[in-house]
């Protein structure tokens, strides 16, 4: 029992957080952020036919990936049955996609708030009571000095909801670091009703956790591959057999990063020796090709602070410019590629390290996508060629990286040419192994990928949940609040200061307000 909540609720066994959601069907909640369509309620209805759903619409897994993992604490809620002036804790979740830009979430007469139809009571009991917005795009890493503006702009300034009412999960794994080094640089007030609650969320790994918990993967509908559920197994790592192949390296868009680290593999003469995808032009902006990506790099002769035409040659450029597009499984849909149902084993079975080019590369955020948690899943080992502390990420969620058999010295090097430079001496020296040191590597690492494979049977959705769950009991409301005069630049009482721990009784000034 939540002693806190159980000041405003009457019945002693109705202490949970709510999590509420406006529509519902027989497979679940229909997510909050638009009204539904068709292809919407398709996704949640019985006895539907596979073909008559979208990938561009699907049901709301927050509750089921997140939530249901703690039904002691949680519990799903319908909006009707949230009254007016209802004390109880709630959150309204919103799930955010990488289709939509991420500041039209957030446009100040457009946004979320106004697009999704939210009813205008459950947003007075975010500002006033124990209401909260759940905004989760933990799939990506947007936290950006833009996105950050936006949605400070969008709920305090323009909504005025006190910011510790918006959790915000992002797959930004150093987010606590990037949020305080924001709001330093803004000025922002360390008190809660200006800061909003980050939580570091790398989601994608549920997708396996799901498939070691539930023994298979979900329904696959295209022509490619057998319609209906694909069995999943803990994959073999065979210590006797030498791969076929060294590398292994998936690559969907042209990035200047795996530009560099495909010319890389060409210079040092691996191209052969590997699984390398890389398209010769991109499949979402025609204009967009590796051949003039490239000669802009040759005529700008900079790549990260290096001069590119000392590291690679006309001719290197041109041998593997001849060589596209590669491929390697020839899958195209995207939901596919991103969840992997296993089908792709083989290619881990018959090479010997990953090469995760990980979405962002010279960049703050540091994201760890289902690229990075692929092998581990696969039992595979991996160098990431990401932003610095992608390792040290992977490690603080518990899994194991492989410094005792290279240098990772590189996860810890802010400048992107010298973290390339320290990774291409990294795969230089894996290029030269011979049998009996790739036997031998294959031996000793096998631990660390078992280790990395039984990770999967724990969700990292549990802490998360219980992190929420702490900051919704820490700042429990027993009675109502009004923070906000509606005055430009002001907020009134109360206002919480966290030297005391109590809330002020007078308005202060946003650019005076101190901690």
């Amino acid at each position: 029992m939540n002693e806190k909540f159980r000041s405003v609720i009457s019945h002693s066994s109705d202490d949970k957080v709510k999590i509420v959601y406006s529509w519902y069907g027989p497979h679940g909640p229909i997510w909050n952020t638009e009204l539904p369509n068709i292809l919407t309620l398709s996704s949640v209805a019985e006895g539907v036919n596979p073909n008559m759903t979208s990938r561009n619409f699907w049901t709301d897994d927050v509750w089921q990936k997140q939530f249901s993992k703690a039904k002691d604490k949680y519990e799903l809620y319908p909006v009707a049955s949230i009254e007016a002036d209802d004390k109880r804790p709630f959150i309204y979740p919103f799930s955010l996609t990488w289709r939509v830009e991420f500041e039209k979430y957030f446009l100040s007469n457009s946004g979320i708030l106004e697009f999704s139809h939210i009813p205008h009571w459950l947003i007075h009991l975010c500002k006033t009571g124990n209401g909260y917005i759940l905004i989760d795009h933990s799939v990506e890493a947007f936290m950006s000095d833009t996105e950050l503006d936006a949605m400070y702009s969008y709920f305090h300034e323009a909504h005025r909801i006190p910011m510790y009412k918006i959790i915000y999960l992002t797959g930004t794994v150093n987010a606590s670091y990037v949020y305080e080094d924001w709001c330093k640089r803004k000025g922002i007030a360390d008190i809660r009703e200006h800061r909003m609650h980050v939580i570091p969320y790398a989601s994608s790994r549920e997708i396996f956790h799901s498939f070691v918990l539930n023994g298979h993967g979900s329904n696959i509908t295209t022509d490619e591959h057998a319609q209906g559920v694909t069995q999943v197994t803990e994959p073999e790592y065979d210590v006797n057999v030498l791969p076929q192949k060294l590398f292994l390296s998936w690559n969907r868009r042209l990035r200047e990063h795996r530009i560099f680290l495909a010319l890389t593999l060409e210079e040092i003469g691996v191209v052969n020796r590997s699984y390398v995808s890389f398209a010769k032009q991109s499949d979402e902006n025609s204009s967009q090709t590796f051949e003039g990506s490239a000669s802009g790099l040759q005529q700008n002769n900079n790549i990260y602070g290096l001069q590119f035409n000392q590291l690679f040659s006309e001719e290197t450029v041109n041998k593997f410019s001849a060589r596209l597009p590669l491929v390697i499984d020839g899958e195209t849909d995207v939901n596919i590629m991103c969840e992997d149902f296993h089908y792709t084993k083989d290619f881990y079975h018959n090479s010997l390290v990953s090469l995760v080019t990980e979405t962002n590369y010279d960049s703050v955020e540091c994201t760890l996508t289902e690229k990075s948690f692929k092998p581990m899943f696969n039992k595979h080992p991996f160098i990431i060629i990401g932003v610095p502390g992608a390792l040290q990420g992977l490690k603080d969620l518990g899994f194991k990286t492989f410094s005792d058999f290279w240098d990772e010295s590189y996860d810890n090097e802010p400048q992107p040419g010298l973290r390339f430079q320290k990774i291409t001496k990294v795969l230089t020296e894996i290029a030269s192994w011979n049998e009996h040191q790739t036997l031998s590597f294959k031996t000793r690492v096998k631990p660390i990928l078992d280790y990395n494979y039984s990770m999967f049977k724990e969700s990292g959705a549990v802490p998360v949940t219980s992190n929420m769950y702490e900051h919704i009991t820490k700042n429990f409301n027993s009675d109502w609040t009004d923070w906000c005069n509606g005055d430009p630049g002001y907020c009134k009482n109360p206002i919480y200061d966290p030297s005391t721990g109590n809330n002020t009784t007078q308005g202060v000034p946003k650019n005076e307000q101190q901690p």
